[in-house]
């Protein structure tokens, strides 16, 4: 079901990415259309880069599937795949949820890639312990 704002669009992707996703989707207790929303909005965005830009060359078993997203992330994903040299949202959405299911990009209250995660759960000095008893600042990533 749409949230408020979101019309359903049905992307070709392959069923063996979408199953793959889907299962670890399941195994982190999280709705595939939920995380398949959250890429698109982050990538559209622009917080969300790709791992990679081709898909599958095989034909595969794709069809289209149910995702939601507003029109304006549908507009701005759309506009940042073509710049991207993406063929087409389809293989964008694809692109997306193999990087999902491969692990190269995680939901974190946002969807950031492996080393944006990283950088965001790696271990600070504890408090005071920076020269002079200061306390290190975390920079975004």
């Amino acid at each position: 079901m749409p949230a408020t704002g979101e019309a359903e669009r049905a992307p070709n992707i392959d069923g063996a990415v979408w199953e793959a996703a889907g299962a670890r989707a399941k195994s982190e207790g999280l709705p595939l259309i939920w995380v398949m929303s959250r890429a698109l909005t982050e990538y559209a965005a622009g917080t969300l880069p790709l791992p990679r830009i081709t898909t599958s060359t095989r034909a595969g078993n794709r069809r289209g599937r149910s995702v939601f997203a507003t029109n304006d992330v549908w507009a701005g994903a759309d506009e940042r795949r073509t710049k991207a040299a993406v063929r087409s949202m389809s293989a964008l959405c694809e692109i997306l949820l193999d990087a999902y299911a491969r692990g190269d990009i995680h939901p974190y209250a946002r969807m950031v890639t492996t080393a944006q995660r990283e950088a965001l759960t790696a271990p600070r000095p504890p408090v005071g312990t920076g020269p002079a008893g200061t306390t290190p600042v975390p920079v975004a990533a």
